[in-house]
């Protein structure tokens, strides 16, 4: 199988090559009669949205991988839905060269995935409880006797109420030199026996970060420690927001159900990246304010799973005070995380696997 690419930055070729593909690089179109049975990948920046039907046309017995490069949340939903009628392969802007070669392992429906120990927590709006609950996950996962790191990776907001001596921004210039070293996570603030480094705290940088820093940097994470918390927020239009959408192995929502309304674009979003909402579980946070939607209706509706639902504290504490059946709950929960990810055996309980 080859793939013949047109407009593909050269790294993002190399990362393929790398990978195993053998690909092609073209600096015009390619002869349909070259290309007939084999894959076709382009950018919007060489075949506009509206060339898209003449490209079908003159490539029909071609798998084409159609890159949408122009940034910002609107437009996907159209451009993706043409692409499905078109039977193009549509892959979204942001995504990183990691993303791309999953889509076309999946495509050649090849099994390459790489094992990930990154816990990606995401939120349905702000100061619905996001760090708090990634925070509490990650006492619990260190109370197993794991090395756990907490990452704030919410590039809006830092997560932390204190002028911090290490954040995001101040690793910012190791980011993108990649130069990030083994040291520099010893550095992080010490909190209930997991290492925490506080997020982003100059607002004016958000759109600066790239998507490869924020994958270069959970990658080194993730050499680091036996689980990686990250705690992404709840703004989508941020790299680190993508990246962790694309990158988590385990994918949490922060939400209630007066955020409802919220879910509903957010799964749509994530549906661009070949995301269902089976593919989340669903984290009720304040689940004992009386709300007219039920947080089961609401699971019920998009098809997703209640992983747990935490009560309601005035006011609302960065280390969640749980009571004793409570926290058990949790640790029930935590614990079948660590079994999914390999790092705890299953237990017997009454003869039937948990």
């Amino acid at each position: 199988m080859k793939i013949f690419s047109l407009g593909i930055d050269q790294l993002t070729i190399n990362d393929i090559k790398n990978a195993g593909f053998n690909v092609v690089t073209q600096n015009v179109y390619p002869d349909p009669a070259h290309t007939e049975g084999h894959m076709l990948m382009v950018t919007s920046d060489q075949v506009s949205v509206q060339a898209l039907s003449e490209l079908r046309y003159k490539y029909p017995s071609s798998m084409i991988l159609y890159l949408y490069l122009q940034k910002g949340i609107r437009g996907y939903q159209a451009v993706h839905m043409l692409c499905e009628s078109l039977g193009l392969y549509f892959i979204p802007p942001r995504s990183t060269s990691s993303a791309v070669i999953e889509k076309i392992r999946f495509i050649l429906e090849e099994d390459g995935e790489e094992r990930s120990n990154l816990v990606g927590f995401f939120g349905s709006g702000p100061g619905i409880g996001c760090t708090s609950v990634a925070k509490l996950f990650a006492r619990r996962i260190a109370a197993a006797g794991l090395r756990v790191l907490v990452l704030g990776l919410d590039l809006y907001d830092p997560g932390y109420d204190r002028k911090a001596t290490i954040s995001l921004d101040k690793l910012r210039p190791k980011l993108t030199g990649k130069m990030i070293h083994d040291e520099d996570f010893e550095q992080l603030i010490r909190q209930d026996g997991y290492l925490y480094l506080p997020g982003n705290y100059d607002y004016l940088s958000v759109q600066d970060y790239l998507e490869e820093e924020i994958e270069y940097f959970l990658a080194r994470a993730g050499a680091n420690a036996d689980v990686v918390i990250a705690d992404f927020g709840s703004i989508p239009e941020s790299a680190a927001w993508y990246v962790g959408m694309q990158k988590s192995s385990l994918r949490m929502i922060v939400t209630h159900p007066k955020h409802e309304h919220r879910l509903e674009p957010l799964f749509e979003l994530a549906g661009h990246i070949d995301l269902r909402p089976h593919d989340f579980q669903l984290i009720i946070n304040r689940s004992n304010v009386e709300e007219i939607s039920s947080s089961k209706n609401m699971a019920l509706r998009f098809g997703t799973e209640i992983l747990l639902e935490l009560p309601y504290y005035q006011p609302l504490q960065e280390s969640l005070p749980l009571g004793k059946k409570e926290l058990q709950h949790v640790d029930d929960k935590v614990h079948s995380l660590l079994v999914s990810m390999g790092l705890a055996p299953e237990a017997k309980k009454k003869g039937i696997f948990l």
